[in-house]
């Protein structure tokens, strides 16, 4: 089980202001930490939070004013013990997301990872509005999970196939933009290197070719390679530092 804390960024439209969400994975510690970016003061608070030790096992997810991850309850055994869970950036407090067992992955001990405590093949997405869980593309297809109605808790999920040009690659999902496309990147990188975008209202892929430093130099990076990539483009935000 990993020791060390998990940081989540977001933005609270309510008060303007730019947060980091801490959470620890340790039951024993089981704390939950703000602070407020580019303030007078940078100094972390406690979050309120109700008694519910759970594991965090996805990226965060801003969306709404809300700060959300997958995750997995420690005081509950599977396949009952899977959750999202969402932070309130204005409001400071938390809420729990149900995950229904009916629509966990054949073999998993819960939504997120096939076994407790491994690394997920999932991210959460923006989709059109509602929370979304996508999995790590498999022999050319992946599937989408929608939260149609959180507290009723109806999901929705659809399959989506790879085009055949793309069935073979090797991807991982980095991130999805309003216009309904996920960003997918080969996971084994070749020349020359390229984004791939697949769109999830018209089933249609395309990719974009990435010039500048060659792949043979990316490879000399020992801790690996971390792509990034958005669809936000108002200004940027200069912080005191």
């Amino acid at each position: 089980m990993l020791s060390t804390p998990n940081y989540f960024f977001g933005y609270d439209p309510v008060k303007g202001e730019y947060k980091v969400l801490a959470i620890d994975n340790i039951p024993a510690r089981s704390e939950h930490k703000v602070v407020v970016l580019g303030g007078e003061e940078e100094a972390w608070t406690s979050a309120s939070w109700r008694a519910c030790p759970h594991f965090a096992y996805t990226m965060g997810l801003c969306m709404n004013g809300n700060l959300y991850y997958g995750a997995s309850r420690m005081d509950i055994d599977p396949p009952n013990n899977s959750i999202i869970v969402s932070f309130n950036l204005t409001l400071e407090t938390f809420n729990i997301i149900k995950v229904p067992t009916n629509v966990l992955p054949l073999a998993y001990d819960n939504m997120w990872a096939a076994k407790p405590y491994r690394l997920t093949d999932k991210i959460l997405i923006n989709y059109r509005g509602k929370i979304g869980v996508v999995e790590t593309p498999r022999e050319g297809s992946f599937r989408v999970w929608v939260v149609e109605d959180a507290k009723k808790e109806v999901w929705s999920m659809n399959t989506y196939h790879l085009p055949q040009s793309a069935a073979g690659l090797d991807f991982k999902v980095m991130e999805t933009f309003y216009n309904g496309e996920i960003c997918l990147v080969s996971k084994r990188l070749y020349g020359p290197f390229c984004l791939f975008y697949y769109n999830l209202k018209t089933k249609c892929m395309r990719s974009d070719i990435i010039e500048g430093r060659q792949i043979s130099e990316l490879k000399r990076v020992d801790r690996g390679i971390s792509v990034t990539v958005s669809d936000h483009y108002e200004n940027f935000m200069f912080l005191d530092t």
